[in-house]
């Protein structure tokens, strides 16, 4: 076994950097060795607390002036405060006695003034106006009171936004607070008005409201600085490193990952950073960046609802039902300022330049005008019969708004001062960002370390917004990314109509039957507007070649082939990028990688770029001024058919009882919000809300991933029929009757068919955007729970390792065992089978809880409750999308896994922070009177 002694090997004498040891010497020892490497690694478990905060308040006051005229005046407050630590969102206290990375504060207010004039018996209008508040603080740094004081709270300890540290979880959080706060001020007014065989009712709605997010990082921008290690970038230059080695000769020896390790311990005892980093906001008023603690987005939106309503009774079995919706929501906009692009983005109309704009985008949706229909008719006394069609429309949430207000190129410059591995020459100089400032004290000595010198200030930039938003073509790791919506973006719609029938049983039963059907249309989605392509002349060509010779043995530009073997020259990589570069790219063409390598090469800068090599700039990326292009249209669409059957017996005889199943089938082009509170967006090459190829949508049209085939949910209440007025001991004397009467059960049962998910290939074949979904060979397997000795948790497929053998027809395949199925990554240039072709595990959940009333007085009931969630304890296993521990990726080591946080129902958030659904007894008392 190889030992290093750290400290002693520094080339400058100086050994551990007295500040990062005296945190270190602060943190707990190790005590679950399960975690880590086994040997210099290991993990701290412990119990991290958690508390939740109110109070609310409820008033309300009703006056009556007359026979005709009402006021009501209702105001609510609720406060709900995550302390000590926020479970849901990972930012709990990482060790003892430091504070929490995070904790949330929650303020809701609602006021309503409501007042209701009778014109006549037959003519009503009702008014109401108030607002609803809702403020969200998530604190992140501010949750420690000495933050941001650089002396108290070291910058190089960040463990929250961009993390400080690999080998370590330091105990802080370095990002300043992200705060949410929506004001809506709202009109309400309805006016009903019968008349004969007629019920009108018209109103409107009208809502204004004022967003302010206020956040300490946008994306990867924090706005204030943090220190980082990374020994790739990075390295101390320590001497007398072991080398690596292997087979029998060396079987002690460390290897690669085992030298990575101690490289990056060395970086982080000795306190050599490879980057300090910091965002700044611009002032685009006077052209200047400036620091601060938060950037702020003043989002406002206007919504006018109106409506027309007939109820007609043409007969007294028969009504028809006849509105129109009309919903005016005129394009948001930034009460500072909004920037758009002044063309389309993508590169087709010439260079792009971001411009002032009075709103996010020009169509205003003026024409969002619905019908609506609907029919009931009773045959008979015990039958009913409905009927009903309804064009329904959506508003953009801001939330969408923030997004793209925190891609406006020159928003945020976000400054990063490099500082690279020290040569036999010395120390190399410090670089920054383009037109960013290198700290002066790293100038004067560049290889400072935390404890001799190193700056923990960024200077601010010298570049001006203005400069930054009609950018030059640059290599893509050097271009802005940015975002933009559509210009005609549209309200989402979805057409839907429904049939029931509902029919009254013997013994108090209903029953009810019923179809329903949507259709959505102009759903919003995101996207890479961007999206690199493989489809430049000769690209795709020429990797083949490349692949190929790797294939027969030899390096990707054709040398170092086998005896015998003879490679070919990939003439346009070659002309595209040096053979060193190219041949460091083996991984790509042995995976069919074809999408990483072109984003390689997009990325490449200096004399290293395709366009000093005579390529085009925009010969992968359509627009070369930018990197990533988040864009949000309203091109989505989706299809829903659901036949359902419920029954229910209504309260008698100390029985309440409900069941209902649904058998559906939900199709669309992207199941989720396309960025719900994300400023990133959320795009990834892996996930599931980024399409496989955006020239293509086809490829996404599948089973949404939300769909569950079959739903089943039954409830009961049943009380127990013993004691005073029940059928048994109705005649026990009055102390008996507090022991053995007022019992009652209850009961929720839920089941899900599963949700389907995608098998990917873990490899770009296609674009640079997205991984292409396996192509599978044989019949497919749907895969099932399953445990398997030495793997953790259950997994959905047995697989075998992917097969790396070029000469095996299933290359690049792996092997479901047992069976003829194979999962495969696809050639370069294709896509596999498709999106969600499999199901996931089941999920079905029992609450129950046993309930005792106990007759203080006449006046006052008290009720005993014991309410168990989820009392069989049964585990609901994650599909592997959903994973913490598990992937659908073939080429991922755990791919199939389904561990290690299980599924659960939304409520159990409301019991256990994290919503993990294990059996929970909550015991309560409710007083009544």
């Amino acid at each position: 076994m190889d030992t290093y002694n750290i400290f002693a090997n520094d080339p400058q004498g100086i050994g551990g950097d007295p500040a990062v040891l005296a945190l270190m010497n602060k943190l707990p020892a190790a005590n679950a060795f399960n975690l880590g490497d086994g040997l210099n690694q290991a993990g701290f478990n412990w119990n991290p607390p958690s508390q939740f905060k109110g109070p609310n308040y409820y008033v309300r006051v009703d006056h009556t002036f007359g026979p005709n005229d009402s006021l009501f005046v209702r105001w609510l407050q609720n406060t709900f405060d995550t302390k000590q630590g926020d479970f849901l969102n990972a930012r709990p206290e990482v060790y003892p006695g430091f504070p929490p990375l995070g904790e949330v504060n929650r303020l809701g207010k609602n006021l309503a003034i409501s007042y209701r004039h009778n014109f006549s018996p037959t003519l009503v209008n009702e008014f109401t106006a108030g607002f609803n508040r809702f403020a969200f603080q998530f604190t992140f740094g501010e949750s420690n009171p000495d933050f941001p004081n650089p002396q108290k709270v070291p910058i190089w300890a960040d463990d929250c936004v961009l993390g400080s540290m690999l080998n370590v979880d330091p105990p802080y959080c370095l990002s300043p607070h992200t705060q949410r706060a929506i004001t809506t001020p709202q009109l309400v007014d309805n006016i009903t008005w019968v008349h004969g065989a007629h019920t009108l009712r018209a109103g409107i709605n009208f809502r204004f409201y004022i967003h302010n997010d206020s956040r300490g990082f946008f994306g990867g921008s924090v706005v204030t600085p943090i220190i980082r290690f990374n020994q790739n970038n990075r390295q101390g230059n320590f001497t007398n490193i072991p080398t690596t080695g292997s087979g029998a000769t060396c079987a002690t020896c460390a290897n690669s990952t085992d030298i990575n390790l101690l490289q990056q311990a060395i970086d982080e005892l000795a306190g050599i950073p490879s980057r300090i980093q910091q965002a700044f906001l611009a002032n685009f008023s006077n052209n200047t960046y400036g620091s601060t603690n938060f950037a702020t987005v003043y989002t406002r939106a206007h919504q006018y609802d109106s409506y027309l309503q007939d109820e007609w009774k043409l007969r007294p079995n028969l009504t028809l039902n006849l509105g129109l919706r009309w919903e005016y929501n005129p394009a948001p906009y930034n009460a500072k300022q909004a920037l758009v692009p002044n063309v389309f983005p993508d590169g087709s109309q010439g260079t792009v330049t971001y411009a002032k704009a009075d709103r996010w985008f020009k169509n205003d949706n003026i024409g969002a005008v619905g019908p609506r229909v609907g029919v009931a008719w009773s045959p008979d006394n015990k039958t009913s019969v409905r009927a009903g069609y309804g064009w329904l429309f959506d508003t953009l949430s801001t939330f969408q708004v923030t997004a793209i207000a925190g891609k406006i190129p020159g928003f945020l410059q976000n400054c990063l001062i490099n500082i690279p591995t020290a040569t036999t020459t010395g120390q190399g100089p410090a670089t920054a960002t383009s037109g960013c400032v290198v700290p002066p004290a790293l100038v004067a000595n560049p290889g400072a370390r935390i404890s001799t010198g190193f700056p923990v200030t960024v200077p601010t930039p010298t570049i001006t917004p203005s400069a930054a938003l009609s950018p030059g073509p640059q290599p893509a790791t050097q271009a802005p990314a940015v975002g933009a919506f559509d210009a005609n973006l549209k309200n989402p719609s979805v057409h839907e109509w429904d049939l029931t029938i509902q029919r009254e049983l013997p013994k108090h039963f209903v029953a009810e039957i019923g179809y329903i059907g949507k259709r959505g249309t102009h759903l919003y989605r995101a996207y890479d507007l961007n999206q690199v392509s493989i489809n430049g002349a000769g690209f795709l060509d020429s990797f083949n070649i490349a692949m190929k010779n790797r294939q027969m043995g030899c390096m990707p530009d054709g040398t170092n082939c086998p005896a015998g073997v003879t490679g070919q020259s990939p003439t346009l990589l070659l002309q595209m990028m040096s053979a060193a570069n190219l041949n460091r790219r083996t991984a790509d063409f042995d995976t069919y990688n074809i999408g990483n390598f072109a984003n390689f090469a997009d990325g490449l800068t200096g004399a290293n770029a395709i366009t000093a090599h005579g390529f085009p700039a925009n010969f992968f990326r359509p627009n070369p001024q930018f990197g990533q292009i988040f864009f949000q249209d309203s091109g989505g669409d989706s299809y829903y058919h659901g036949l359902f059957i419920a029954a229910r017996h209504r309260f008698e005889q100390g029985l309440d009882f409900g069941f209902s199943y649904t058998f559906s089938k939900s199709i669309d082009d992207m199941s989720v919000d396309p960025t719900g509170a994300a400023t990133g967006g959320g795009l990834s090459t892996t996930n599931s809300r980024t399409p496989a190829d955006i020239h293509n949508w086809r490829l996404d049209r599948a089973l949404s991933d939300f769909n569950n085939t079959h739903v089943l949910l039954a409830n009961l209440l049943y009380e127990l029929p013993i004691g005073k007025g029940k059928r048994l001991a109705s005649s026990a004397p009055g102390w008996a009757n507090q022991i053995i009467g007022g019992w009652s059960y209850t009961g929720i049962f839920a089941y899900q068919s599963g949700e389907p998910y995608s098998i990917t290939s873990g490899s770009l074949t296609a674009n640079g955007a997205h991984v292409s979904y396996a192509q599978v060979r044989g019949r497919l397997d749907k895969g099932h729970v399953q445990f398997i000795n030495g793997v953790e948790g259950p997994v959905m497929y047995n697989a075998g390792q992917r097969i790396t053998n070029p000469s095996d027809p299933n290359f690049n395949c792996v092997n479901v065992t047992g069976t003829q199925t194979y999962f495969c990554i696809p050639l370069p240039g294709q896509q596999g089978n498709g999106r969600n072709i499999v199901q996931g595990p089941n999920f079905w959940n029992l609450d129950s809880g046993l309930l005792k009333d106990f007759g203080l007085t006449e006046r006052f009931k008290l009720q005993f409750r014991a309410e168990f969630f989820n009392v069989l304890n049964h585990v609901n296993w994650e599909n592997p999308r959903n994973a913490t521990s598990g992937s659908p990726s073939i080429r991922s080591s755990i791919f199939a896994r389904t561990c290690c946080v299980t599924a659960s129902l939304p409520s159990s958030a409301t019991v256990i922070a994290i919503g993990e659904p294990n059996r929970v007894l909550q015991l309560g008392l409710k007083l009544n009177f």
